[in-house]
């Protein structure tokens, strides 16, 4: 559970499964995003945000009490996506035993995880974080621990693992982990920050792929009469 939910947010409810609750607070985020990127924090008001939604004021107020629960469950929603996609990451290192496996594993992986973190959502909460570190100072360190710091803590252990198994040479699983998710997905997530603006996903994909390749050639221990195959499919 991360820092934000442990502090307040209440466990789910029958009301909060309802279909019709989703929607509305699924079009408040959206909304509030948006207005939050646009005119700050300080600039936006809940009368914005419930226009924005196309809710009434009544609704807005029933799901979210302030502006600043809504600010605090936009981040949320990342870090608890961020959090599931760390967690299956044991699983699909678990199963990796052979050369072919290891190949396999890392371009699926590198597809999903640079499509997860190069979109829109994820773009628009660390542009927020960025331009309200005065208002919200803890919140950009929390969204790392339990976004990004996730997700490298979860590569750096299935790193770990396929090292004992001699499938990769690495002496420092941590660096390694860090060095992938940049490779997979930097340099597009850092324009993305910067302009705002999410690339195709084929070019996405594309860069991921040259990642992993780089990646492998650097890390992964290969039969002597075996090269790193490229795919392009």
């Amino acid at each position: 559970m991360s820092a934000i939910s442990s502090k307040g947010f209440p466990d789910e409810t029958r009301r909060d499964r309802d279909p019709r609750v989703v929607r509305s607070r699924e079009a408040t985020l959206d909304a509030a995003r948006s207005l939050f990127l646009d005119q700050g924090y300080a600039g936006t008001t809940m009368d914005e945000i419930a226009a924005a939604a196309g809710l009434t004021k009544r609704t807005l107020y029933n799901n979210y009490p302030d502006k600043e629960t809504i600010f605090k469950h936009a981040v949320h929603d990342i870090m608890k996506f961020a959090g599931n996609f760390a967690r299956g990451l044991e699983d699909r290192f678990s199963v990796v035993t052979s050369c072919d496996l290891l190949e396999r594993t890392f371009y699926d992986l590198a597809d999903e995880l640079a499509l997860s973190i190069i979109r829109i959502e994820v773009v628009a909460i660390r542009r927020l974080l960025i331009g309200e570190i005065r208002t919200f100072p803890a919140m950009a360190s929390e969204y790392f621990d339990a976004a990004p710091g996730q997700v490298i803590a979860a590569l750096s252990k299935g790193f770990e693992r396929l090292a004992r198994i001699e499938l990769l040479r690495i002496s420092q699983p941590k660096r390694a982990a860090a060095q992938f998710a940049y490779l997979i997905a930097g340099e597009h997530l850092d324009r993305a920050i910067l302009t705002g603006t999410v690339p195709p996903k084929k070019e996405i994909v594309a860069c991921a792929r040259d990642g992993v390749e780089t990646f492998l050639a650097r890390y992964a221990v290969w039969p002597a009469d075996r090269s790193i195959s490229k795919r392009t499919s």
